[in-house]
């Protein structure tokens, strides 16, 4: 019995190992699934998203609201990528480093002339929305408690300090709604 159970092991582990010349590049398949055929429908500021984010971090992408190329103002240079930032600290930070950022968009090779930056007003305006939308919700999800579990809330928030009352009883009216949803 055991000589007819190790030859069905043997096949099923070499059909799920690759041999060494199946073996494949993440990048190099990456490549063929979304490179010529996506990259030929893209815009040129959807190629310049897509290079800013690739080429930056989490913390540029996080900051980033909007990418666009500009024309050069002279003639056969490269196009002028535009990023533009929720913040008038981060776009300090951009600034200083210029250089990076464009030698990091030719390392990944994307080449652009110059980069510019800015501050998005609108993101802040959007971020404010959300955020009064936000509060509009906590306080309408109490609203939701019965008098025993808003009574529950009061009690269990009467135990910390008063800094922490508000904050907390949100957060345990939140946890009341959550298990009532269940």
């Amino acid at each position: 019995m055991n000589e007819s159970v190790q030859p069905r092991y043997e096949s099923m582990h070499s059909e799920a190992m690759p041999e060494p010349d199946r073996a494949e590049r993440v990048g190099a398949l990456l490549d063929r699934v979304m490179g010529s055929g996506l990259s030929d429908s893209l815009t040129d500021n959807q190629r310049a998203a897509i290079a800013w984010h690739a080429a930056n971090g989490d913390r540029e992408r996080a900051h980033t609201t909007r990418v666009f190329l500009k024309k050069s103002r002279l003639d056969g240079a490269d196009p002028i990528i535009c990023v533009y930032v929720d913040n008038h600290s981060f776009l300090t930070d951009l600034s200083a480093n210029r250089d990076l950022y464009l030698a990091r968009l030719a390392n990944w090779g994307f080449f652009v002339s110059g980069i510019e930056f800015g501050v998005d007003r609108d993101a802040h305006r959007t971020r404010t929305r959300g955020a009064k939308q936000e509060a509009r919700q906590q306080q309408s999800s109490s609203a939701h408690l019965n008098a025993e579990q808003q009574r529950q809330v009061q009690e269990l928030a009467s135990k910390v300090p008063d800094s922490l009352k508000e904050s907390v009883s949100k957060a345990i009216a939140a946890s009341f709604l959550a298990e009532s949803e269940k």
